[in-house]
């Protein structure tokens, strides 16, 4: 398989990483992986399941935390919130759930400011039987570490998918029913995005200083002031929005092949990098960028499609479907340096162990 050409902005260059990287948690084919900083594993920490969830990550610990599942049914079948330890290379389960519950699309370190132990703060599932089916529910949760059971809470019965939480503000954006949703720390909601908006709710981020300020993706970038519930757009293409530590832009993907940046002085976009002779874009593959603590590193997967044929049976009509392959590649960026570097590979959840 050849390795996609990089198209990246002319100030930049290929580099090898400095010292002091920090290392990179990933998942790669349903597996957590420790990286370091110039891509190489560390350390497998096994399978995950099927189920999406982030990576959180307490940096006092050094610990990971991720739910997992059984990947399939030769094995025993099993739900839990797991940790692992980057300075040691283990896991071990935190919680054990029940097999129709799990946690999903959100999971937060919130450590504490007391010096006490911190807290999971995630989206809990659950399956239950009514008359003809089955209905899925969700609600908040939090887990102390040491906790023999979770701390749960409900939201609005609308909302579904959780797209954002600023810890300085105590708030959610979660898509729902009637749109894009502001939610409390008690799953209330607080606000509905104006109708007018047609932000398609691909990711959301808070103003990184707890400004009443949100950035929504999806059919553009779309700012959202949470003071005045007024909504306008930024960018034409956009989604999966990531605003940078400073405050002064936002990160973002227009397809699964390129990372851009907006600027909120010049407001102006900028292309920072993609694959090159990219003919057939495509959205699946494409996930938030993951920025480290300090803001110098920027870790992305980038997929490549590419066609490779037609399939020799044609479809019920006769007609015969285009077969197209995907190549990746996981890159870091040094935004201090303006220096990258990568490997082949796809990551589909990243995690600065920093």
């Amino acid at each position: 398989m050849n390795t996609p050409k990089i198209d990246i902005a002319d100030t930049w260059r290929s580099s090898s990483p400095t010292a002091g990287v920090p290392d990179l948690l990933i998942e790669s084919e349903r597996r957590m992986q420790q990286l370091d900083g110039q891509l190489n594993l560390k350390h497998d920490f096994g399978a995950v399941g099927p189920v999406e969830c982030p990576i959180a990550y307490d940096p006092v610990r050094r610990l990971a935390f991720r739910y997992v599942s059984a990947a399939g049914y030769r094995g025993r079948d099993y739900s839990q919130l797991r940790a692992f330890s980057v300075a040691a290379g283990e896991s071990y389960p935190l919680l054990e759930l029940p097999l129709n519950q799990w946690a999903l699309w959100m999971l937060e370190w919130i450590a504490s400011t007391q010096g006490a132990a911190g807290q999971l703060l995630g989206l809990h599932a659950m399956d239950r039987p009514a008359e003809d089916r089955v209905v899925i529910e969700h609600r908040l949760f939090s887990l102390k570490l040491g906790a023999d059971q979770l701390r749960l809470r409900p939201i609005c019965r609308d909302a579904y998918k959780p797209l954002a939480f600023s810890r300085r503000r105590g708030e959610f954006i979660f898509a729902g029913a009637e749109g894009i949703y502001l939610l409390g720390l008690k799953g209330e909601r607080q606000l509905t995005l104006p109708p007018e908006s047609d932000a398609g709710g691909e990711g959301a981020a808070f103003h990184p200083f707890g400004a009443a300020e949100a950035v929504i993706g999806g059919d553009g970038l779309h700012h959202w002031d949470l003071k005045h519930n007024v909504c306008r757009r930024l960018t034409r293409n956009g989604r999966h929005p990531v605003w940078a530590p400073d405050g002064r832009g936002v990160w973002y993907r227009e397809s699964s092949a390129d990372v851009h940046y907006y600027d909120f002085e010049q407001d102006r976009t900028h292309r920072v990098l993609g694959l090159a002779s990219q003919r057939h874009p495509e959205f699946w593959h494409a996930r938030p960028v993951c920025l480290s603590a300090d803001g110098r590193y920027l870790a992305t997967s980038l997929t490549h499609k590419v066609l490779r044929g037609v399939s020799q049976k044609g479809t019920a009509t006769g007609t015969r479907e285009r077969v197209y392959a995907h190549e990746h590649q996981l890159l870091v960026l040094d935004l201090e340096r303006q220096t990258y570097w990568g490997r082949a590979g796809y990551a589909s959840q990243l995690c600065w162990a920093q």
